[in-house]
């Protein structure tokens, strides 16, 4: 901090002050038994002080080399009096009787009436009666030392997030003269960018109360009905995320620099539908999808394609290939492998090894990529651990992105990578495995069998064609598969679940290609 002067002082936060000097002071040092930072505690005339964080490893008491105990063995004699090591943690009633100790055995030597003590003395005498002669204390302070241990095991094992909170007092600020720290001019005080073009003096006379300046009154500003933004901004993204497209194409710009939406009409109706919804998103997907514009056909034609090439007018349905994740989860629900159930942690599904090594660092959590096993592997990609340096190599072919920025549009390509891992990756390929042997199950014949497959991957009746190359596929797979039961096994052994022993391995390898094949097709990758 600086003075006005632009003299350089320390301000010193609670619990920060050092001991005085020249003066005798009680200080306590308590071990949880713990093995993190904040297992060891001190305080100082009662209080708790700061304990600064140490890279030292703290260890259980049963570990400790035998030896004598040396405590301040280089200060000076004068400079210690009175240790006292104790067998048990202290609660902070007790360390403060420890403090008290002189004024608690004067107050207990005095013939003062109850009624005649002052306010610290009765509260001192309470607080001895309780340490020492309440047993319901005495065991609830037990219990306390224990879930102190308890705490400081999970503080040990867990990874500290950093997170921001408002202060209680008014945060300080200067303009630096060319950005040097230690050249402050004038202050400023919190308030929103004047480019936002946001009038505190109308704001706050149309409140019911004075509003303060913070990121949370900034954040009711910006959703209020009023607001002309918001609301566009947000609905332009959702029907981005159903049609391909959003109305304003460059939906990370609603400048000046960006492009004029296609129908601002339509944009500003959805608008104010979503505000009068309660900003409720589930109903503006829903009105999306089941409108008519969503619902036409994807088919065209010569002259649509003149007049309307990129559908901007949509005059068709809209098709785009589907974004990694929601691919993925699509392929796992087809096949029957995909876990629904909400929440939890992150998992780790299948991806090459090695790939974290390269870019790690040194005593890093995440040096090592170990794999997830059992259901685990099959949960929706939103809950794929996502490792930025490194993303999952199946999810970045189909352009997701690494997460190191903010992207709110992604790019779609069409690449001859992708197709690969449609072919090749082991959760695709095991998913198609799944998918066989559903089908196998739900019909006998072929010909069943290859309309089943067809309409729960598709979702619409198989044409003739369709099934007709199908079975084509089958039956030149199964050919060559019953000559080489050993490359059955190998493909139907692909992933860490089990192929069904009762199924022939050379019909389940022919329908799982043919189910590979199926779940390559334009029309299941593209929405």
């Amino acid at each position: 901090m600086f003075d006005l002067k632009g003299k350089k002082i320390r301000a010193l936060l609670p619990g920060d002050e050092a001991l005085k000097p020249r003066a005798w002071q009680h200080v306590c040092v308590r071990y949880s038994g713990g093995q993190s930072n904040s297992s060891v505690t001190i305080l100082a005339t009662g209080r708790s002080g700061r304990l600064r964080n140490s890279t030292e490893t703290y260890v259980d008491a049963v570990e400790l080399p035998e030896g004598p105990l040396k405590i301040a063995s280089n200060l000076p004699t004068a400079g210690l009096s009175d240790l006292r090591i104790y067998r048990r943690w202290l609660a902070d009633e007790e360390v403060d009787l420890l403090n008290h100790e002189f004024q608690l055995k004067s107050l207990m030597a005095s013939d003062l009436d109850w009624n005649d003590l002052s306010a610290a003395h009765k509260a001192l005498a309470t607080n001895f009666y309780s340490a020492n002669i309440d047993v319901g204390f005495r065991r609830r302070i037990g219990q306390l030392a224990t879930s102190q241990l308890r705490r400081d095991y999970i503080y040990s094992r867990s990874v500290t997030t950093m997170v921001s909170e408002e202060r209680d007092t008014e945060p300080s600020a200067w303009v630096l003269q060319r950005g040097e720290y230690d050249q402050p001019l004038e202050k400023v005080s919190p308030s929103v960018p004047a480019a936002l073009s946001f009038n505190w003096n109308d704001w706050k006379k149309n409140a019911e109360i004075t509003p303060p300046k913070n990121r949370l009154e900034f954040a009711r500003w910006l959703t209020h009905p009023d607001h002309p933004l918001t609301a566009r901004v947000m609905v332009n993204r959702l029907w981005q995320s159903v049609f391909g497209v959003g109305l304003v194409k460059t939906s990370e710009d609603f400048g000046v620099m960006g492009e004029r939406p296609s129908h601002p009409e339509l944009l500003d109706w959805l608008a104010v539908e979503f505000i009068e919804s309660g900003w409720n998103m589930h109903h503006m997907l829903r009105l999306m999808l089941t409108s008519a514009t969503y619902r036409q056909s994807g088919m065209t034609t010569a002259e649509k394609l003149k007049l309307d090439k990129d559908n901007r007018f949509l005059s068709r349905g809209p098709r785009h290939r589907m974004d990694a994740e929601m691919l993925r989860d699509q392929v796992l629900e087809v096949s029957g492998l995909l876990r629904k159930d909400m929440g939890g942690p992150s998992v780790k599904p299948y991806q090459p090894g090695g790939l974290w090594n390269v870019v790690a660092i040194t005593g890093s959590n995440t040096r090592v990529f170990k794999k997830d096993a059992g259901d685990k592997l099959y949960r929706r990609s939103l809950y794929t651990f996502w490792k930025r340096t490194s993303p999952p190599p199946s999810m970045a072919a189909f352009d997701a992105p690494t997460r190191e920025q903010c992207t709110v549009r992604r790019e779609r390509t069409n690449t001859p990578l992708q197709a690969l891992v449609l072919m090749n990756d082991t959760q695709y390929v095991e998913a198609a495995r799944h998918l066989a042997q559903l089908t196998i199950k739900a019909a006998k014949k072929p010909k069943a069998r290859a309309q089943w497959m067809f309409q729960r991957a598709l979702g619409r009746p198989a044409i003739e064609t369709d099934t007709s190359d199908m079975l084509e596929l089958r039956d030149a797979l199964h050919a060559v598969f019953s000559k080489n039961s050993e490359a059955a096994q190998k493909l139907i052994e692909t992933g860490d679940s089990k192929p069904d022993k009762n199924l022939n391995p050379a019909e389940l390898a022919a329908w799982t290609m043919v189910a590979n094949t199926l779940l390559n097709r334009d029309d299941f990758v593209n929405k």
